[in-house]
């Protein structure tokens, strides 16, 4: 149990944390405090990070000082990362003092008000402790998306032999000098993985994978661990909506304001932690060359793809296919930077009339005004509008290719 707060200043609401943590230890849970692990001149962030990726549950206490709190802000961003990925997580919010549910509402922690939410009372902290944790609803252990992504990145990191490969990663990464020495034998690997929780430049993670490859780590792995780490590169919390708005609502259709399709799968790849298990995809492209019907090209280029994996031959008919609920959602990215948005709207409502549960992630190229040009409910899809241009749009691609070849390349050596 990850118990996040802000207390600091608050000494009444330390002492109701400290008398959860006891709480819920008497009844047998491992809890995670941050207030444990911090020692005047020992590293204590990797932990704190490490403890976000692995937790099965975790307690929120929000007072006055939580709402403005950026640390919180960070903690429940990545916890409630995991319980959108994954329902079932155990999230449970605190509100205390005078902070109301509507206060939690129109904070920046808003997102928490539609877990499970209940209000601390004016009862001693022990009193009230035991009085909450009666609440709290039966907790397994999770294996959600986020911790199988950061175990899967520490099982590669894991096959490095030499620990001062380490240390040079954390360097690349860019991670402050006085946590560099907690990066130790045994360690190292979870420690660096759980780093991918956070946003980092696409440069840093290239050159962390070109050192931990430099370091010894075989091309496949290495390979592999570029896949799961590349994506990192973006905003956490503004790929997840793709996943589930902060209202808890999915849109079936979603607009990324992109000119590369590239970027549209790494938004997908960010989003679902590059769980195989989460999501699928298959592409299609509005771009054919001397075909004057380029509605049709795009109909039937969307098509080909749905049948093809959902089963069908491209002589089937494709009406109302069973969703191959098993293998997580299956997301059609469509290349729309030649095609009117109007038309790319008619070949959507075409496909999802007959594939209901389809998802679209449509890539309509820079310039274009995809709220405006959009028909239908502006309810029913997300826009989404990054906060980069295009030139950083080549600059990814650039490094991602750069570090493709030097993987596949048989020579090691200087980044």
């Amino acid at each position: 149990m990850f118990i996040s707060h802000s207390t600091s200043e608050d000494p009444r609401t330390a002492e109701l944390r400290d008398a959860l943590a006891r709480s819920l230890e008497a009844r047998n849970y491992r809890v995670l405090l941050d207030v444990r692990i911090r020692q005047p001149g020992r590293p204590w962030q990797l932990k704190l990070a490490r403890f976000l990726g692995e937790c099965d549950a975790a307690l929120v206490l929000v007072n006055a000082d939580a709402l403005g709190s950026p640390w919180v802000r960070r903690e429940t961003n990545i916890l409630h990362w995991r319980k959108t990925l994954h329902p079932d997580m155990v999230v449970i919010t605190v509100l205390v003092d005078d902070v109301t549910a509507g206060r939690l509402r129109t904070s920046d922690l808003r997102y928490l008000a539609d877990d499970d939410v209940e209000r601390a009372t004016n009862g001693s902290p022990s009193q009230e402790a035991a009085r909450l944790v009666e609440l709290f609803p039966e907790i397994r252990a999770v294996d959600d998306a986020v911790s199988k992504w950061l175990s899967n990145i520490g099982v590669q990191l894991s096959h490095i032999q030499d620990p001062s490969v380490f240390g040079r990663m954390a360097v690349a990464l860019g991670l402050p000098e006085e946590e560099h020495e907690a990066v130790t034998p045994g360690l190292g690997h979870l420690l660096l993985a759980s780093q991918m929780l956070d946003t980092h430049s696409i440069e840093r993670l290239a050159n962390t994978v070109a050192e931990a490859w430099m370091g010894g780590l075989e091309a496949g792995r290495a390979r592999q661990l570029a896949d799961m780490v590349l994506p990192v590169w973006i905003d956490r919390d503004e790929a997840r909506r793709i996943v589930r708005e902060t209202d808890g609502s999915t849109r079936r259709v979603v607009i990324l304001n992109v000119h590369s399709p590239q970027i549209g799968e790494q938004y997908l790849a960010r989003a679902f932690c590059v769980d195989a298990t989460s999501y699928f995809m298959a592409s299609a492209t509005g771009f054919s060359p001397g075909v004057e019907d380029l509605e049709g090209a795009l109909y039937d280029q969307c098509e080909g793809a749905v049948k093809y994996y959902v089963g069908l031959d491209r002589d089937d008919v494709l009406d109302h296919p069973d969703e191959p609920t098993e293998s997580g959602r299956f997301y059609l990215v469509v290349d729309a930077r030649k095609c009117d948005l109007v038309m790319v709207h008619r070949v959507v409502s075409r496909l999802q009339d007959s594939v209901p549960w389809l998802h679209v992630l449509v890539i309509p190229g820079r310039g274009a005004d995809a709220r405006g040009s959009w028909p239908g409910d502006p309810g029913e899809v997300l826009v989404l509008d990054p906060p980069f241009g295009e030139k950083h749009e080549t600059l990814v691609k650039g490094v991602t290719r750069r570090l493709t070849d030097r993987l596949n390349s048989v020579h090691r050596g200087a980044w």
